[in-house]
């Protein structure tokens, strides 16, 4: 054997079992050949009980490629959310972690940055897991039924790692259900862009021939018709977006073909808004409303709850107050991880769903939190919200004022923004006491495919009466009022107006905010730059506060626009392009 090729094999150990699911990871990349032992495939799919743990371990990994690499812990939570103009990481000094490497585009070993690398790797190692299972499951003594709904499940699976490496790579490596052998050319090319798109397409419409409306209780957390077409909708959104629509930074030849689509095309638009609008027309789904118990308590709710009638899918979580632990400041029992910025807090709305610097709004930069849209009080902690206090077993205020002890600006492991996150944080719970939260991640829920829908129909012909539904359906859940929008409103208009409610609505969640400036093509302007904080100074019992700079960003076009193939996968295989910029 070429001794080029000589250690690039990938082992999947099938006994004991537990070793089906851990999830370790590994500096071979998805074209390190897969040695699987034929004993060891017979002993596994003879047993049913062993074929379902298998598709297990592909579930397993889901968390990591959700946060990039390393799932809820370390840099993993905030690598893609904090990497945006939303909010800044506890790890700001080191490149060692991805947000700060991308925000000061200081990447560690450029193509071979361990947490680009990573992602792909873990990617296509449960792309390969989902084609092992695929090639034997029939041979399970597993109900012919139960067997079909497995294979629907695997589908999506391998669909929804091919779209995470989509929406980060472009054009990929196409493996189908092919397994490669100790004697198979596994030296692949990438796809272009329409035909990683189609692939996916067809995958996820293929699941939805195939998944269940719904799911027994004891299944929920595995995908339905609904997920399928939820996530076609996400996908087909992002083809139609401007960076992949004809706009590609390429310079041309087999690299452009790779990054996006050559040409625009008005129907792609279209084809993503009847992909929204074919999930709304399931009938199954509906925003969590709430304005009695308190103005926008259905968004908390819907962001809490592990099971509600807008969740379409989420990936399972152990119950735990993991989200507090990590999220809340350091006299609520959390190791505030992430810190919102000023940007983040200035794109909120009024309560009276004016724009803060739109005649009429109320707005007051002394008090800037006074009547603001609820779902900023339900995201932010801010200074002097409250919080539940473990000593007191009562909401108490956060001082987050510059120098404030615990958990102030300037303080050690606390804000360096001034904010702090509270969403997807049970209000009855710190870190480590209350309630036990069982929230798991909130991959697609029905507030997506609504704004999926205005976005996508907008473009493609205007700001018509079911674009201003779909908005305001949003808006009124998130208990402005009043929440209807003006007449009138042109293309343009009705574009900022969906592209602010993306941002406050799905603020650090699955990092849209990161993805949709990339998208849209405006990250040169979003993210280069000045990032800013708030300064709260204590006079007695007064606060002044104090805009501020706590970093300047720099955001390079096009390298940042796609992530790069690890250079070490690029050295393996001479058909694989890099992308633009790197």
């Amino acid at each position: 054997m070429n001794t080029k090729y000589a250690f690039r094999k990938y082992l999947l150990v099938f006994l004991p079992v537990i070793m089906i699911y851990s999830c370790k990871k590994s500096d071979k990349g998805f074209l390190d050949k897969t040695d699987v032992g034929q004993m060891n495939q017979n002993t596994v799919f003879a047993d049913s009980l062993l074929t379902f743990q298998f598709l297990n371990g592909v579930y397993a990994d889901l968390p990591t490629t959700y946060y990039m690499d390393n799932g809820v812990t370390g840099g993993g939570l905030w690598s893609y959310s904090d990497a945006s103009d939303d909010s800044e990481c506890r790890w700001s000094g080191t490149t060692a972690q991805a947000a700060p490497a991308f925000n000061l585009a200081q990447f560690a070993s450029l193509a071979d940055f361990s947490r680009f690398k990573n992602h792909w790797n873990s990617a296509f190692t449960n792309i390969r897991r989902v084609n092992v299972f695929l090639g034997n499951v029939d041979r399970s003594p597993i109900s012919a039924g139960r067997k079909l709904k497995l294979k629907g499940e695997a589908r999506f699976l391998r669909a929804y790692y091919y779209y995470h490496l989509l929406r980060n790579y472009s054009g990929l490596p196409l493996l189908g259900d092919r397994l490669f052998g100790l004697t198979d050319d596994f030296n692949l090319p990438r796809s272009s862009f329409a035909e990683t798109v189609s692939y996916i397409s067809a995958e996820l419409d293929a699941c939805s021939g195939i998944l269940p409306l719904t799911q027994l209780p004891e299944d929920y957390g595995r995908p339905t018709k609904g997920a399928a077409m939820a996530l076609k909708s996400r996908l087909l959104l992002l083809a139609a977006s401007p960076l992949f629509n004809g706009e590609n930074p390429s310079t041309g030849g087999e690299q452009k073909k790779l990054a996006g689509y050559e040409n625009f095309d008005a129907n792609r638009w279209k084809l993503a808004a009847d992909a929204a609008k074919a999930v709304m027309d399931l009938n199954l789904y509906q925003l969590v409303e709430d304005n009695t118990t308190a103005k926008g308590y259905g968004f908390y709710k819907t962001l809490t709850d592990r099971k509600n009638s807008e969740q379409i899918f989420q990936i399972m979580m152990k119950t735990g107050r993991w989200y507090e632990g990590y999220l809340l400041p350091v006299t609520r029992g959390g190791q505030a991880y992430s810190y919102p910025t000023q940007s983040l807090v200035d794109a909120y709305p009024m309560a009276n769903g004016k724009m803060k610097d739109e005649a009429g709004s109320g707005y007051s930069e002394s008090d800037m939190y006074k009547n603001r849209d609820p779902r900023f009080g339900y995201t932010i902690l801010y200074n002097q919200a409250t919080w539940l206090d473990k000593t007191t077993n009562k909401p108490t205020p956060v001082n987050l004022y510059f120098q404030a002890a615990g958990d102030g600006l300037g303080t050690s492991n606390s804000t360096r923004t001034g904010y702090l996150f509270r969403k997807f944080c049970n209000e009855n719970a710190g870190g480590n006491y209350g309630v036990t939260s069982d929230i798991g991640l909130v991959s697609l829920r029905y507030a997506e495919i609504l704004l999926n829908y205005a976005e996508a129909e907008n473009e493609f012909q205007g700001p018509g009466a079911q674009v201003y539904a779909a908005v305001e359906a949003i808006r009124r859940r998130a208990g402005l009022d009043p929440y209807q929008l003006p007449g009138g409103l042109t293309k343009d208009d009705m574009r900022q107006v969906i592209r602010n409610e993306r941002r406050v609505e799905f603020a650090f969640e699955e990092a849209h905010r990161f993805f949709d400036v990339k998208r849209w093509k405006i990250a040169e302007k979003v993210l280069n730059g000045d990032a800013i904080g708030m300064r709260w100074v204590k006079n007695g019992n007064a606060y002044t506060g104090t805009r501020f700079a706590f970093e300047t960003r720099v955001f390079l076009s096009p390298q940042m626009y796609y992530f790069p193939i690890p250079q070490s996968e690029i050295n393996k295989s001479s058909l694989l392009i890099q992308n633009p910029g790197w």
